[in-house]
């Protein structure tokens, strides 16, 4: 129902309600019809669940397979081990997931508050729950609206809908009936249910409580659930699930091959047993888990707090960021940038409400405070026809802040910077009386006692100013205003308006002694014209330049914003949005005439676009054409408005300081400095991450290639030669969990490449395990395992009765063990850059690794030459066995730096 299109009388039929409110009885009725007035909340899954549900993943499946084979077969050590890995895995994934849902909640804080209601001819204070619509409901300013009234009755209303709709400034506010279908930001004669007076009163006539309201809506696009999965869930997926059936295959094949053989049921189960332990790796789930969690922290360090492990790595994927304007790029506060006085332009620096920065003259030069005393009675007459006050930071604010209209806010914060506002004014120069503004003259002024004289001070619109000026401030003295100086002046305020800045007259006059009657008709007449002031809520420090590194990281970046056409426009052409190109504009009502098809055409077509006057729903559309797309998708935004996008993003990013508590439970991702450079670096170290994630992916991939290898061919030498396994089921857990799960983990601490933020996003279809890597991973953890077995086989060679009850039969499993121990230290080294080479200058540039191998080798040693070697079935080596082993390592190196070279000569 559009009740902003509605006469007052035709919504008070529908609603069968009057001026006079409702009755009790018929109150009660209503309520028990309509349902309290508050947000419902969606029920959220039991911890139970949540638990279980962390047993899903491929590879923890596989491992308890294989626990249970091993339990099976009698190996209940192996058994007991796997089982422990698979717990680890569970609990470390449930404790990083185990976050409320708690964004009803929120809502139902946000707008919860007492209300004025007309109730059997009389106002009660009413909790908000038992309003219901037909209800008339008295605003005040500094109230909440409790529900979506229509406005019957408005006195000088503006009311701040920025969390609900991205509008900056407060929006005035009437009873005058809207003809034209309107966006939910320009509904003038409607206030919405959790925004605020900013100034002035009202009655109106309550027309949606609870999940009808413009809030409600919002609350339930939160609530619904967004299954897709992160780009990192969906390759570990495909990781996983082409490891399972590849060890499937294997094993059936392997398991078929010994029973055909005659080798015996136990013996098939046992090797089957080790082909999916060799190609299961066991810590994989436990290191992607540590990888993630090393750059959450990292992240954390940057003032990026990450509430999912999974999208610190879809981070480095995005490659479109959707962005709220509104407290996201600019500061949500309005500041004086330009200031008119006495026939010349001065520039102000500094940003908010904190009193800090310079006025600067046409040649860039600070004004000396001489020079400030000249213009002061400019900034004094502003901040004297001003109510608001700034205050520094507290317990409950991080930076300065106002309280009242944001727009006198900046006239204070103006003049405390400049020094020349005494913190005593309003005692020092009291207020006699004041004409509040109002939207038919587009003024307010004040009446001053200064120094035994009655001043009129007055700030407004230019035209309206204009209208009832008589003199210009002028070199020390007021002259007589010419239409020359009025077309310099409309001149000025065009060019300040072309650049979506905000433009006030500032004025004066002084009362003769018999002006007492203060009738505004009489004493807002024949005033000085004294300047203009022209602020902006301005971007943060760093956007333009992070703008342009995502660019450069090509990165596309859209601006949704519930703002004007021409403010969004003004802001994205000041961070260089378009690079230097026109960016197209689309408001709300201009984007519902355009098709999916037609918008992802425009989306293929422009690497920016702006979207103003945008709805929640218009933001969820926009993102979910995005995903359509196959883009990853970063939203940010910091309001009410923007929880349902970012909840629908494959990554959510809130502001930590101006968010509301709804944007930051809606999104993955909570920029504590409110910093939008702060994204960019974060999309670094999501790339970074993903890059080393890789890295030990594929490390891991290639020692259990090297396991796989060395089982195959104890398969063949047990058939052709009748040897023992040349590595024990145990043993190769050991590699896992003693050799190389410290380096794996020290490999995720790699810095960033050089060229990083200079490549593309990386592709969706590109895979860790692709061709070249499977190519690659084979070859390398074939070689791996055939050194091993080498090592074995001349240990092996000329035993007479070579059984596993032999004395040297743990000596030669230590070498085999050893072997792949070394190649793999060396594998990892060598993992860390894709081309360069182990012995680069890069070599201690990650001093975790060289600190990750001593502890390693040192674990390694320990297991090797102290008693516990009898739990793990290990004998100390002696130095011709090291000989061997070290030959082995010295030939993978070789091999790792062919292929090196190799690469680099043909750039793969």
């Amino acid at each position: 129902m559009k009740y902003y299109q509605e006469k007052i009388e035709e919504i008070f039929s529908r609603l069968n309600t009057a001026i006079e409110g409702l009755s009790s009885k018929e109150a009660e009725k209503r309520l028990t019809k309509y349902g309290e007035n508050k947000l419902s909340v969606k029920k959220e899954r039991s911890k139970l669940l949540l638990f279980f549900s962390q047993f899903k993943d491929i590879l923890t499946i596989m491992l308890l397979v294989a626990s249970a084979l091993s339990i099976f077969i009698g190996s209940y050590r192996d058994a007991g081990i796997m089982v422990t890995i698979v717990i680890i895995n569970v609990i470390v994934g449930f404790v990083q997931e185990n976050k409320a849902e708690a964004i009803m909640s929120s809502l139902n804080k946000l707008v919860q508050s007492p209300a004025k209601v007309y109730r059997d001819n009389n106002i009660q204070k009413l909790k908000q729950e038992k309003i219901v619509p037909g209800d008339i409901v008295v605003l005040e300013e500094g109230d909440k609206v409790p529900a979506d009234l229509r406005i019957i009755e408005g006195f000088n209303l503006r009311i701040n809908e920025v969390s609900l709709t991205g509008e900056s400034l407060p929006q005035e506010k009437h009873s005058n009936c809207l003809k034209e279908e309107s966006s939910l930001g320009d509904q003038a004669n409607m206030a919405f249910l959790g925004t605020n007076v900013a100034s002035g009163t009202a009655k109106g006539v309550v027309v949606r409580t609870g999940m009808e309201t413009e809030m409600g809506k919002i609350a339930s696009l939160t609530q619904k659930e967004d299954k897709s999965q992160t780009p990192l869930q969906k390759e570990l997926g495909v990781v996983a699930s082409r490891l399972a059936i590849f060890a499937i295959i294997i094993g059936f094949i392997l398991f078929g091959i010994s029973l055909y053989r005659g080798l015996g049921l136990y013996f098939a189960l046992l090797y089957g047993l080790g082909i999916t332990v060799a190609i299961v790796p066991q810590a994989l789930p436990m290191q992607i888990t540590v990888a993630l969690s090393q750059g959450v922290d990292r992240l954390a360090q940057r003032n990026a707090v990450v509430k999912k492990l999974s999208s610190a790595e879809t981070l480095g994927s995005t490659n479109v960021i959707a962005t709220d304007k509104t407290g996201t790029l600019t500061k949500n506060e309005m500041t004086v940038k330009n200031v008119w006085f006495n026939g010349r332009e001065y520039e102000i620096t500094g940003l908010g409400y904190q009193p800090e920065g310079d006025i600067l003259d046409q040649n860039g030069k600070p004004l000396d405070k001489k020079e400030i005393e000249k213009l002061s009675c400019l900034f004094e007459a502003a901040t004297m026809a001003s109510n608001a006050e700034i205050h520094p930071p507290d317990e409950n604010h991080a930076n300065w802040y106002p309280i009242g209209d944001p727009t006198e806010a900046a006239l204070i914060t103006l003049s405390t910077k400049l020094g020349v506002r005494s913190p005593n004014e309003d005692e020092e120069n009291p207020e006699i009386h004041e004409f509040s503004f109002d939207s038919k003259r587009k003024r307010m002024s004040s009446i001053r006692e200064i120094e035994d004289k009655n001043i009129l001070t007055m700030k407004g619109a230019i035209n309206s100013i204009l209208t009832i000026t008589r003199h210009i401030y002028r070199d020390g003295k007021k002259v007589t205003i010419t239409e020359k100086d009025k077309k310099e002046l409309n001149k000025l305020n065009e060019k300040y308006s072309k650049n979506a800045m905000r433009v006030l007259a500032i004025a004066y006059r002084r009362l003769e002694a018999n002006e007492k009657d203060y009738v505004m008709e009489e004493i807002e007449r024949d005033v000085v014209f004294l300047g203009l002031v022209a602020m902006i809520d301005p971007p943060k420090e760093g956007v333009k330049e992070a703008i342009a590194d995502a660019h450069t990281a090509q990165i596309d970046t859209y601006i949704m914003t519930g703002d004007h056409a021409i403010t969004a426009k003004a802001i994205g052409e000041e961070i260089n949005l378009g690079t230097g190109k026109d960016i197209p504009v689309f408001t709300s009502k201009e984007l519902s005439d355009i098709s999916d098809d037609k918008l992802k055409k425009l989306m293929q077509k422009h690497k920016s676009l702006i979207f103003s006057r945008v709805s929640p729903e218009d933001k969820l559309r926009i993102v979910k054409n995005l995903k359509e797309q196959d883009k990853i998708v970063a939203v940010t935004g910091d309001g009410v408005n923007d929880a349902p996008a970012l909840k629908s993003a494959h990554i959510g990013v809130a502001m930590g300081q101006m968010g509301t508590d709804v944007s930051k439970e809606a999104a993955e991702l909570v920029l504590l400095d409110d910093s939008y450079p702060t994204l960019v670096q974060a999309i670094k170290e999501g790339r970074t991450i993903y890059n080393n994630l890789k890295k030990t992916v594929l490390a891991s991939l290639t020692t259990n290639g090297a396991e796989l290898a060395i089982v195959l061919f104890g398969l063949i030498a047990s058939t052709l030669l009748d040897w023992p396994i040349p590595i024990l089921a145990i043993q190769i857990l050991s590699i896992d969990l003693l050799a190389e799960i410290l380096p794996l983990t020290a490999l995720t601490f790699d810095p960033a490449s050089r060229d990083l933020m200079i490549r593309a996003p990386r592709d969706k279809d590109e895979h860790m395990l692709n061709n070249s890597t499977v190519l690659e991973v084979g070859f390398l953890g074939l070689l791996m395992g055939l050194l091993a077995f080498i090592n074995y086989y001349i240990f092996a060679s000329g035993r007479v009765n070579f059984t596993a009850e032999h004395p040297l039969y743990p000596r030669a499993t230590t070498i085999t063990y050893l072997t792949i121990v070394i190649c793999q230290f060396i594998n990892i080294m060598s993992r860390r850059y894709k081309f360069s080479s182990i012995f680069s200058s890069n070599f201690f540039s990650n001093r975790k690794m060289i600190y990750s191998l001593i502890i390693s080798i040192a674990l390694v040693l320990l297991v090797i030459y102290t008693p516990i070697n009898s739990y793990l079935e290990f004998t100390p080596p002696l130095t011709t066995d090291w000989l061997l082993i070290f030959t082995a390592g010295a030939i993978y190196l070789l091999s790792f730096e062919v292929i090196k070279w190799f690469k680099r000569k043909n750039k793969l």
